[in-house]
Formats: structure tokens, sequence, C-alpha cells
């Protein structure tokens, strides 16, 4: 497969760069497109990277990102973007969530747009859907089908926690090829689970932000509380990652045993 895949805006501190909140936009975009690529290349695609960092306006910076697309022949054309919007500062336990941009209900990037969404929601991500946007100027001006991902909203804390550059990028790749390497969140922490039962482990909360407590070992599960930065947890049981308290499941990543 051919493809052409760029970083939306301009790189951050420069004129119309992306937006920002927990997560800034241009440079967590460039990183997820710079794997994407990695990863697609390693598989034997061929793939352009026509990402600008010098354009003088939006505008502008628009016209030469379709310019460089035009100038190969491929079978898609990939917008790697960071969405705002959601305003959940103090997190709410849910994600806003994935989706992405085609031009019509007709292009021919809908199947590879849809399988994207779902491959980001196995990470854990609120599946917003494909949706049609005939205003976005690369999607109507790119000789090849296209598609414009907005991974996850940068304003929202839920979504910021549990995004991660590199397992974006394996998501996009597997949608764009449709070989999944992504196992859904809730199935790898269930199914495949290895519990270990009264650990008599003592931790600390160690994310600044506090930690959300769930009913269950997984993003899926609601949120029961939110322990603050330094609280000392007993962990009575543990299942790939995820540690059991007396009022419900945290993630051991953000704790510290003492």
């Amino acid at each position: 497969m051919k493809i052409n895949m760029h970083a939306g805006h301009n790189p951050d501190g420069k004129t119309a760069c992306g937006a920002t909140g927990f997560l800034k936009e241009s440079t967590e975009a460039r990183n997820v497109k710079n794997a994407a690529i990695k990863s697609l290349k390693a598989a034997g695609h061929t793939v352009y990277d026509c990402t600008v960092n010098n354009g003088t306006s939006q505008g502008d910076i628009l016209r030469k990102i379709v310019a460089k697309c035009n100038v190969h022949a491929v079978d898609v054309d990939v917008s790697i973007h960071l969405n705002c919007g959601a305003g959940d500062k103090k997190g709410n336990g849910k994600t806003t969530g994935v989706e992405v941009y085609i031009a019509s209900e007709n292009s021919k990037a809908k199947e590879k747009a849809t399988r994207i969404c779902e491959e980001i929601a196995k990470l854990g991500f609120k599946n917003r859907g494909v949706k049609v946007r005939k205003d976005l100027y690369v999607l109507n001006h790119t000789k090849a089908p296209a598609l414009l991902i907005e991974c996850c909203f940068v304003d929202d804390k839920d979504d910021a926690k549990l995004f991660d550059a590199g397992k974006m990028a394996k998501a996009i790749v597997a949608g764009l090829t449709g070989k999944s390497t992504v196992a859904p969140a809730h199935k790898t922490e269930t199914k495949t689970a290895t519990k270990k039962k009264d650990s008599g482990k003592t931790v600390k909360v160690t994310a600044k932000s506090g930690l959300n407590c769930r009913k269950g070992p997984g993003t899926k599960y609601g949120t029961v509380l939110a322990y603050p930065h330094g609280s000392t947890l007993k962990i009575i049981e543990e299942i790939n990652g995820w540690g059991k308290t007396s009022k419900g499941w945290v993630k051991l990543e953000y704790t510290k045993k003492i």
C-alpha cells in the first residue's frame, strides 16, 4: 500500500500550531505520525511524510500539505490531529474519545476510517465514529481518498492519562492495513489476566493529579472515587497491572511500592 501521512498544523510555538491542554497537539501528532510511518515502512508499505513545519498561516499550511500530498500517487491520505473542546479539566472517569473525518459517505477511505476508530477504541477511548466533514480543506483537495484522525481530546484529563503515542500509532496502522495487533483493553484485562491474590503489598499514589479508583480492573469500569497524590493503599489482589483496594481497582503504574 502507498500512503501519504502528515501531522496537522505547524510545530508548537509557531504560527498556527495545534491545540494545547494536558497534551500538545502539534507535538503528539508528530510523535504518532513518526511511529506510524516507521511501523508501516517496516511492514513493507510505501509512506510519504507530507508534514509541513514552516507555514506562515493556517491556510498556507493546508495548501502546502495538499501540494506535498498530490505529488504522490497513493491509496490514501492520512492527516493526524488531536481534538479539543471537551473541557474536562478534573476528569470524570470517562474519555471523550476518537473520531475520524471523511469528505463524504461514499469516500473510499470510509472503511479504513471505521477500522481506525475501532482500533483506537480498543485502547480504551470512546468511539465517536466516522463523520462527514465537507468543510475541511485537506479532505476536499487531495487527489487520493483522505481521512483525518482526531486521536483524542487534549483538554480531557482522562484522554490525556490514557494517551500513548506508540500505542496510538499501532492502532492507526492496524486500522489502515486491516491487520489488528491491538487487543481490546477489557479482554486483555480479564481473559488473559494473571491474578495474584492477597499480595499484601502497600503502595503510595505517585500521580500528581491523583488516581482514579474504579469498579473493576480496567478503564471501561466507572470511577468510584479518586485517591489524592501521596495516599497509601493496601493492595489485596492484582490483575495485569491493576491492584484491588478495599474500595475498588487502581492502575499500579501510577503508584510506588513502599
